[in-house]
């Protein structure tokens, strides 16, 4: 009986052990993955023209550029 209690004690505490380290190895894993995507810097694209310039070649500018709304 002593022998089983024991046993069965060691086996509940390496359980509780193996789930935490599975728990610490998820969050240190999205926490890398977090940290590369947040390195990563958007393409953006900068205009540099006067408004009369801007009216003749916002077709052309509004077909290089991926988001419609930003002209």
């Amino acid at each position: 009986m002593r022998r089983g209690t024991r046993l069965m004690a060691l086996g509940i505490a390496v359980t509780v052990n193996g789930a935490a380290l599975v728990a610490v190895n998820a969050a240190m894993v999205e926490g890398a993955e977090r940290q590369l995507l947040s390195q990563q810097e958007p393409e953006r694209i900068v205009i540099t023209a006067t408004r009369q310039d801007l009216l003749e070649n916002q077709t052309v500018a509004s077909r290089n550029c991926p988001a419609k709304k930003t002209l």
